[in-house]
C-alpha cells in the first residue's frame, strides 16, 4: 500500500470532502479501494483532482481502478463483492414473551395461592380478635380488611412483574452493531484468524458478539448496540475500535497500528 494513499486515509474523509467537494461517499469509495459504486469516468476525475490538491502521485491506486474497470464487464458483480452482509437472524422475542407470560401466571398462581392459606391459618388462629375487632368497630373492620387485600394484590403484581423483567434480561442473546447515521465505510478485522473484511454501509451492520474484532470508521457518526444497550458518537473524523468480551473500546491511530501488526488498515 502507497504511502500517498495511506495519507489520505489520515486526512480523512470528511476533510477531503471539505477541500475537494468530492461527495463524501465517493471520498470514500476511492481512498478504501472499493470502486463498485464508481464508473470510470468519475473514478479517473476523482484521483486528478486528488492529485492536484494534495500534490501526490496516486499512479499505483490509478492501476488498480483501471483493472478493476477492465475486468469488470466479464465478472458478475456477486463474484466480485467484497462482503455479503450477515441475513439477520429470526426474531425470538415471540418465544420469549410467551416464556415471560407462562412464568408470570405461575408466579401469581402459587403466590396468591401461599397468600390464601397463610391468611386462612391467621383468619383462624385469630378468631377471637377478629370478632372483638367486628364488634367494636364495624367500619373500620371493614376498611382495614379492603387495604390489606389491596395490598396483597398490588405486592404479588410486583413481584410477578419484576420475575419476568429479570427473566427477559438473562433471555436476551448477546449482540453486536454498528449503526450508520449515514453512508460509512468500515473495515473489521477478526482478531482470532487475523482476516480482514470492508464494506460500506447505509444502516447497520451485526457482527458475532463472541469474537474479537478491530473496526476501522470513516467517519464518527455512528451508535454502536452491544447486547441491545446503545453508545452515541458524533465526530466527522476516523475512528478506531477494540471489540472484546463484550466491551468496545476506543483507538488512537497508533494503537491500532500496534494491534494490527504495524499496519494502518
Amino acid at each position: 500500500m502507497s504511502e500517498e494513499l495511506d495519507l489520505l486515509r489520515e486526512i480523512g474523509a470528511q476533510k477531503i470532502y471539505e477541500d475537494t467537494h468530492i461527495s463524501l461517499h465517493h471520498v470514500q469509495s476511492v481512498i478504501h479501494e472499493s470502486f463498485d459504486g464508481l464508473t470510470k469516468v468519475q473514478f479517473l476525475g476523482f484521483i486528478s483532482i486528488l492529485e492536484r490538491e494534495y500534490n501526490l502521485e496516486l499512479s499505483a491506486l490509478k492501476a488498480k481502478g483501471l483493472s478493476y474497470f477492465e475486468n469488470e464487464s466479464v465478472v458478475t458483480k456477486s463474484e466480485t463483492s467484497v462482503f455479503v452482509e450477515k441475513k439477520r437472524a429470526k426474531n425470538p422475542t415471540p418465544i420469549y414473551i410467551f416464556i415471560a407470560i407462562l412464568v408470570f401466571v405461575l408466579v401469581a398462581y402459587f403466590t396468591i395461592g401461599n397468600d390464601s392459606s397463610t391468611a386462612e391459618k391467621v383468619n383462624i388462629d385469630n378468631s377471637t380478635i377478629v370478632t372483638a375487632q367486628k364488634n367494636i368497630n364495624p367500619a373500620a373492620y371493614e376498611q382495614n380488611s379492603s387495604d390489606v387485600n389491596t395490598a396483597l394484590v398490588d405486592e404479588n403484581k410486583t413481584i410477578s412483574l419484576v420475575v419476568v423483567q429479570e427473566l427477559e434480561e438473562e433471555m436476551l442473546p448477546p449482540s453486536l452493531k454498528v449503526i450508520a447515521k449515514n453512508k460509512l465505510w468500515i473495515g473489521y478485522i477478526n482478531r482470532t484468524d487475523g482476516v480482514k473484511k470492508q464494506t460500506i454501509i447505509k444502516e447497520s451492520l451485526e457482527l458475532d458478539p463472541s469474537k474479537e474484532w478491530l473496526l476501522s470508521l470513516g467517519h464518527g457518526h455512528v451508535d454502536i448496540a452491544i447486547n441491545g444497550e446503545l453508545q452515541e458518537f458524533k465526530t466527522p473524523n476516523r475512528m478506531r475500535f477494540l471489540y472484546k468480551d463484550g466491551e468496545i473500546k476506543k483507538l488512537t491511530s497508533r494503537d491500532f497500528k500496534i494491534l494490527n501488526e504495524g499496519r494502518v488498515w
